[in-house]
């Protein structure tokens, strides 16, 4: 339920901050709003002990830290201008940042115990919130959809295809996310097998967003788009069916670089087509609510509802089903 929550505060919290920072134009004091309060609102996880104040704090946590992320996407690909296909590059770090976190974290919990982890969370969150102090006002780009709303541009049928492309494509990885440890792990894998390869999924993802940015002009983005979803498509097929094989299972998770770096790179590119000038910051927060909101809790739960009736198996065959219909 906490998990969910957290989950599910992403289809409505993005939005009103997007239009909060569109209409009035202050997008990075968003930004340093959401972390900071972000920061001071987590500091409180050490001392709760109860179910309903940990969902509590869980609630308003996502609910602010959901303000930063996609105006983070909005002042990124403003200030790249029309050199956005390198955005890959500059986000390449979050998941270098991402393997640094959980390789030292298993040596602090290792030697401290789990009680350290809200306290290193809240750590990372402060230095966020210090670095977004440097960001400047950037000047949004200039709109060629003056007389359009966020519904008209949501509803032309290439930017509905879009979003509902990114839902599917979330929506086959909920299994993914929330059950392929245990799936790993019902299969015979090690606890260190499966952290490693957790990591290498991570790696190659790094390595995708080093070279995104020459393959966007090359090939086009809607080529990218559809690559991401056969290689999608097939990767849940060789889980489904070869779990027990790790060099199959090494492959398979070799290509969360094109199902989720490259994608996500693409994505964000589609988006910032469409959604222009003003428009940007709902834009990217109607993308996130869309596919890692909506996508990522409806996936998450019926991965978790099918699990112990149909199998682990049957389950990736239905993530493979969602993201050939994406």
């Amino acid at each position: 339920m906490i998990t969910g929550v957290m989950i599910g505060i992403k289809i409505i919290a993005p939005n009103l901050w997007g239009w909060i920072a569109d209409k009035t134009g202050l997008r990075h004091r968003v930004i340093q709003l959401g972390t900071f309060c972000s920061f001071v609102i987590f500091m409180f996880a050490s001392t709760i002990e109860n179910f309903t104040s940990m969902l509590t704090l869980i609630f308003f946590f996502s609910f602010f830290w959901n303000a930063s992320l996609p105006q983070f996407e909005a002042v990124t690909m403003n200030t790249l201008g029309s050199s956005y296909n390198k955005y890959s590059q500059i986000r390449l770090w979050g998941s270098l940042g991402f393997i640094i976190s959980v390789l030292s974290l298993s040596v602090l919990t290792n030697k401290f115990g789990i009680s350290v982890v809200p306290i290193c969370i809240s750590f990372y969150l402060f230095l966020t919130w210090l670095v977004t102090l440097f960001i400047k006002k950037s000047p949004d780009a200039i709109s060629k959809n003056h007389n359009n709303s966020l519904i008209s541009i949501a509803m032309k049928p290439a930017v509905m295809g879009i979003l509902i492309s990114c839902f599917l494509m979330q929506l086959s990885h909920g299994p993914f996310y929330a059950f392929f440890a245990i799936y790993l792990s019902e299969n015979s894998y090690n606890t260190n097998l499966i952290g490693i390869i957790w990591s290498l999924g991570v790696i190659a993802e790094i390595l995708i967003f080093m070279k995104i940015s020459s393959w966007i002009p090359k090939y086009g983005l809607q080529n990218l788009f559809i690559i991401s979803f056969i290689f999608a498509v097939t990767r849940w097929l060789l889980i489904s069916f070869f779990a027990d094989n790790i060099i199959i299972v090494v492959i398979a998770t070799l290509f969360h670089a094109i199902t989720y770096g490259m994608y996500h790179a693409v994505s964000i590119s589609l988006i910032h087509e469409y959604f222009t000038g003003e428009l940007q910051g709902r834009g990217q927060a109607l993308y996130s609510s869309v596919s890692f909101g909506l996508g990522g809790s409806i996936g998450s739960f019926y991965s978790g509802y099918l699990w112990e009736s149909a199998g682990g198996s049957t389950v990736f065959l239905y993530a493979s089903l969602f993201a050939f219909l994406g």
